[in-house]
């Protein structure tokens, strides 16, 4: 009988480090996960502030001017707006003077894609 309790207690040991290297491994997994997600969050933000400092410049433009810049070169000239355009295709489409331009920003990397009008 002391044999029996002498190879479960060497068993027991085997299965507690086994499980906490499972839960070890568990935990080290979901933090590499949360670590891309925040990535991905920080590149959505940074299309965004492309995206805003966009619309600021269009709505500068209509305020001085009194009507919307023709195109995003306007604003590079005139505004200051100066987009990174190695990692941002832009498409502005302009209305008309008194018509609001629709713009999307697109990130190249493919982590975002948004549409203002």
């Amino acid at each position: 009988m002391s044999a029996d309790l002498r190879i479960r207690k060497k068993v027991r040991p085997n299965r507690q480090m086994i499980l906490s290297a499972v839960l070890f491994a568990l935990i080290v997994i979901w933090l590499v996960v949360s670590a891309g997600n925040a990535g991905s969050a920080a590149e959505k933000s940074r299309a965004g502030s492309v995206r805003s400092a966009l619309m600021n410049s269009v709505s500068l433009c209509y305020s001085i001017e009194g009507e919307y810049p023709p195109d995003i070169e306007y604003l590079e000239k005139n505004y200051g707006f100066k987009p990174d355009r190695d990692r941002y295709v832009i498409h502005y489409e302009y209305f008309g003077a008194n018509v609001r331009p629709s713009v999307t920003v697109i990130d190249k990397n493919g982590s975002d894609e948004r549409t203002v009008s």
